[in-house]
């Protein structure tokens, strides 16, 4: 699909068509903030049941939440979109934003932060939609290399990605300092 055929907040016939029509994808508002927090904390808890190893968000985090996501909202360079429902709200949401770094080519890059779509909402094209107006956003901004990250073991995420073209180019692995260092005192008989 040509990721220019639709433009923020009009609907279109993406996915399943019955149902298409119902979901709006738009700018995140102010009045959204309350759901985008909370869509965005069932992305964290999704994430954290996906892989037992994985960064757990700290209480006082989870604290800051709102505020962090209020000034996400208003960054610069920054793009946060829903996807609103037409008799359930808002029911989806991505975060993109562009990066500079003047030591690569290319100079600028657009990252896909977070994205995530209410359980009862998926498979019916929403994320695709979403992921169509991000990528709207960075073309409008001369923007062709984009990344991501997502949690190993989060298998949804991972078959979506890769559908749509996104392979590894940095792996990034974990371990426990201690994990390590056993291992290491075996082989080197330490």
């Amino acid at each position: 699909m040509d990721p220019h055929s639709q433009s923020s907040g009009v609907t279109g016939q993406v996915g399943h068509l019955s149902r298409a029509k119902a979901y709006a994808i738009r700018p995140a508002r102010a009045v959204d903030l309350d759901r985008v927090v909370e869509l965005l904390q069932g992305l964290q808890e999704h994430l954290e049941a996906s892989n037992p190893d994985v960064w757990r968000m700290k209480p006082e985090a989870r604290a800051q939440f709102r505020g962090q996501v209020t000034s996400r909202l208003k960054a610069q360079d920054t793009c946060a979109l829903v996807a609103e429902h037409d008799s359930d709200g808002v029911v989806g949401t991505i975060f993109g934003r562009i990066v500079a770094n003047k030591r690569y080519s290319p100079t600028r890059s657009g990252i896909v932060d977070q994205v995530f779509v209410d359980r009862c909402h998926r498979r019916a094209g929403v994320g695709s939609r979403l992921v169509v107006e991000l990528c709207c956003f960075f073309c409008g901004r001369g923007i062709n290399d984009l990344s991501l990250r997502y949690v190993a073991g989060n298998e949804g995420a991972a078959s979506f990605w890769a559908n749509l073209g996104f392979a590894p180019r940095i792996i990034t692995v974990g371990a426990n300092r201690k994990t390590v260092e056993e291992r290491l005192a075996q082989t080197r008989g330490l």
